[in-house]
Order: C-alpha cells, then structure tokens, then sequence
C-alpha cells in the first residue's frame, strides 16, 4: 500500500488498520497529523517546551501501546488528547511537588495556573459533540471529521469529493449549523 493512500485515510481508518494488522505506516500518518496540535496542547498546560514535547511523545507512545484498548476508533483524536491531558496534570502535580520540597526561598517563577475544571468542562464539550455527530447524516459526519478531526484543508476536501470549494464551505457550515442546534436543544425529559 502506497504511503499516499494513507493521507486519505480517515483516523479511525488508520486507527482500525494499527489495531487489526499492526500497520506502522498507518499510525505514523496519525502521528504526522496529531503530534504538531498534540504538542502544542501539552505547552498550553505545561508551559514549557521540552516537557511538552516529552510528553506529546510519551503519548504517541502509550498510544500504540494501548490502541487495542480503544474501543471506538472514530475518536482516536479525542482519546489522544485525554492521555495527554493525563500526563499533563501528572506532571503539573509533579512540578508542583518539586516547588513545595524546594527549600530555596526564591521568588517562584510565574507560571500560567492550569484550570482543571476548564479542562474537564472542555472534555466534557468534545465528548457531547462527539455523542452529537452520531446524529448527523453519514456525509455530513464524515466531512467534519476529516476536516476537524482529520485536519483536512479545503483544498483536499475538494480533491477527495470531487466538489467545487464552495459546495464543500457550504456542506461544512449546515453541518456546523446542525450541531450547534443540536448543541442548543433542551434536554429531553425521561417519560
């Protein structure tokens, strides 16, 4: 298999493809389109650049490691980003230990304070549009997963589907529009 092939992949392609049959090919191309935005991720909790990239690696790591436990590859993404967020808080924790055990009693440098229930309210967000999409038209699922989750630009949505970049912005924003409303919608009452 071509390693063309696999950009056009979805994640939860790859992901079932890594899972099934081991295919590094296929979970190097989920690194390739995962470790820039996994990176940054951990620098805003962390704010630090060397730790950051330890961990975005680690994750990719236990990833492999543990993708047999995922048990719903469409939200590879998602489940990604929580063992980060894992490590991240792991290693806040850890820092924050070292601070209290330090015995210099220099000023501490100013860090940006990671918000855990911004972080658990954020999660909570990703995983209820994840629960939301499944409402959605097949197509209309499909296209924004490629470009939210997959990372697709238009450009490729428009060479994948065959459609003119209009129509693509266009089934993209009724299918955001969709979501929202469903987003929106009260809750219903158990009978």
């Amino acid at each position: 298999m071509q390693k063309s092939i696999f950009k056009q992949m979805t994640d939860e392609q790859l992901a079932i493809r890594f899972q099934s049959i081991g295919d590094t090919l296929a979970f190097a191309e989920l690194y390739n389109r995962h470790f820039s935005k996994l990176y940054h991720y951990c620098y805003t909790i962390i704010c630090n650049t060397e730790e950051a990239a330890d961990i975005a690696q680690d994750t990719f790591a236990k990833a492999a490691e543990k993708i047999h436990h995922l048990k719903t590859p469409a939200q590879f993404s998602a489940w990604l980003f929580r063992i980060a967020r894992n490590a991240c808080i792991d290693q806040a924790k850890e820092r924050k230990r070292h601070q209290s055990a330090c015995t210099d009693n220099s000023a501490p440098i100013a860090e940006e304070e990671f918000d855990m229930e911004e972080a658990l309210a954020l999660e909570a967000t990703i995983e209820q549009i994840v629960l939301l999409m499944e409402q959605l038209s097949p197509e209309a699922r499909a296209i924004l997963m490629a470009k939210y989750f997959d990372g697709r630009s238009i450009q490729e949505l428009t060479e994948i589907l065959g459609l003119s970049e209009s129509a693509i912005k266009m089934r993209l924003s009724r299918a955001r529009h969709r979501i929202l409303k469903l987003y929106n919608r009260p809750p219903r009452l158990a009978s």
